[in-house]
């Protein structure tokens, strides 16, 4: 649950410390006049510290978390497996359902009833989901009571949340969805059969497909997770959940599936190690049985997409990408992206926003990525193949890539390694104070490909360093770099000064290539406070292997 009501639960419990009297969240009065009493039951409260019960409007983002007020005449019923009946009539605790099954044909479509399920509780059953009346009225799946864990429902082989092919004003919140009988490490695994943690589908222009929030929700084990439509969906957030250990043992697996989709925020969410459940077999060769690691399976998976913000989130260990994006319908199909202050560890490649599709020119526009980290890509070899690829940009129209910070490979065996890499039609691109430092790599941590497909590419400020290894630092099939424009970079490797870059197959030191580029930076080795810090230390820094 969040972490604000474990640490205040904690003060509470351990040091006895009273509630203020100010804390409306924890004061056992109703004091908005909903019916609903302190953080365990009304959904106004963000955690037992939160001084105002009401006031703010639902989807509003208090303390780090949605708001959920209920409308005039929203119905609320409660289920509990542990101490409900279905006989009853769930309209209060003490009244609570047994089964969510029964509490949804309870609910009513177009409007904005509840269901809240017990939290601590274990169910066998999957979700159903009704359309809400508005944004700020929406169908709620959410949760009550005074334990700190989530529900969790076990869906075995079955989807999370059932598939839908209309759907508006949903919201979903704090509910564990297991794929319990497909985890080889659990005492209930039973197969591999699997189904969707959810899957939104808008199958009609007629049929609604907007208004989506899912927050603080779990999907672990299952094949994929899903928006796409034939026509278009709009409005999905993705809050703060966490997507892990998602496989599949006869056809792609993707930790989040979207296609289509306009206007998605995913912000402040968890992926580990999606798209495979062990590591490919050699030899390699995209086999998909027992769960093998493909370089068709990632954490996410983007296709044909626009108004795209990824926004402070971890992503861990995919089977080949953190981050894939396709554009396969012509010039300008995916456009609008921020990737900002995301943290990348494992994985092959960090972002790849191109490939798939080498006829239209300039798919991608305005495509805007900062403030990222990535760390140690490679490391597990999901494939088997010897490569690590930070940040691959290909057919873009108009980009900033600024103050990303592409840190520690040092496996090398991992020899197809680079920071970044510029390739194809590409137009009107500024990168910008990035960092790439101590990449192991026999391949060059900078590879702008070739010059006549290219325009207005500026390179400025950046670090390119590999003081522990004899990486060399940039490369391109051109012999001159007239489309670019290279401004006060560092560099520095260990390598012999000769080796450093290569231009049309011939290699060049430093000076070889100022007079190529005009580049007005320096050879030096730059200063960082840390250059050691990576995952281990981090990890070790908390206590933890």
């Amino acid at each position: 649950m969040k972490n604000s009501i474990i640490l205040s639960f904690l003060t509470l419990i351990v040091f006895g410390v009273q509630a203020s009297a100010q804390c409306e969240c924890n004061d056992t009065i109703d004091n908005d006049g909903d019916g609903l009493i302190d953080w365990q039951y009304d959904l106004g409260c963000t955690d037992s510290t939160d001084y105002t019960e009401g006031g703010l409007p639902t989807r509003t983002i208090e303390n780090g978390w949605t708001v959920i007020e209920p409308a005039v005449d929203s119905q609320i019923y409660y289920v509990s497996s542990s101490s409900g009946d279905d006989n009853n009539t769930g309209l209060s605790p003490s009244q609570a359902l047994r089964s969510i099954a029964a509490a949804y044909t309870l609910t009513r479509e177009n409007y904005s009833d509840w269901i809240l399920i017990k939290r601590g509780d274990t169910f066998f059953e999957s979700l159903d989901i009704r359309y809400g009346r508005s944004r700020t009225e929406p169908f709620v799946v959410a949760t009550y009571g005074s334990s700190l864990d989530r529900p969790i429902l076990k869906t075995g082989p079955n989807n999370g949340i059932n598939f839908v092919d209309y759907f508006k004003h949903v919201l979903i919140t704090g509910i564990s969805f297991y794929a319990h009988t497909r985890n080889p490490d659990s005492p209930d695994y039973v197969s591999d059969e699997g189904g969707q943690g959810f899957y939104f589908f808008r199958a009609f222009e007629d049929y609604p497909g907007h208004s989506v929030l899912l927050e603080d929700c779990v999907f672990d084990f299952y094949r994929n997770n899903v928006v796409q439509g034939g026509t278009t969906p709009t409005d999905i957030v993705l809050r703060r959940n966490i997507i892990t250990n998602n496989y599949s043992t006869s056809s792609h697996s993707q930790g989040l599936y979207i296609a289509g989709v306009d206007s998605l925020v995913l912000e402040e969410s968890i992926f580990d190690h999606n798209g495979w459940l062990i590591q490919a077999i050699p030899p390699f060769e995209n086999d998909q049985s027992d769960g093998q690691a493909t370089f068709f399976n990632h954490n996410t998976y983007f296709g044909d997409v626009s108004n795209i913000t990824f926004k402070e989130n971890v992503f861990l260990r995919a089977s080949s990408m953190n981050n894939k994006f396709t554009a396969n319908n012509g010039p300008a199909s995916s456009y609008n992206f921020t990737i900002d202050n995301n943290l990348y560890v494992d994985g092959e490649i960090g972002i790849g926003i191109g490939g798939n599709d080498d006829v239209y020119p300039y798919r991608f526009q305005n495509i805007n990525i900062t403030n990222n980290v990535m760390l140690n890509i490679g490391r597990s070899q999901p494939t088997t193949r010897t490569l690590a690829w930070y940040l691959l940009v290909d057919d873009w129209d108009f980009g900033l890539i600024k103050d990303n910070l592409f840190l520690n490979q040092p496996e090398p065996v991992l020899d197809y390694t680079f920071g970044i890499m510029v390739d194809g039609v590409t137009k009107d691109i500024i990168i910008e104070n990035n960092t790439i430092h101590n990449l192991s790599s026999s391949w060059y941590l900078v590879d702008l490909t070739d010059n006549s497909s290219k325009q207005n590419i500026l390179f400025s400020e950046n670090k390119i360093c590999s003081p522990d290894y004899n990486s060399p630092l940039a490369t391109s099939v051109s012999s001159s770099l007239s489309n670019y424009t290279f401004l006060q970079n560092w560099y520095f490797s260990s390598l012999a000064p000769s080796q450093w870059f290569t231009l049309g197959g011939s290699s060049h030191d430093f000076s070889g290539w100022q007079n190529i580029t005009g580049e007005t930076g320096i050879d030096s080795l730059y200063e960082f406070c840390d250059p050691a810090r990576n995952i281990e230390t981090y990890q070790a820094s908390i206590g933890q292997d």
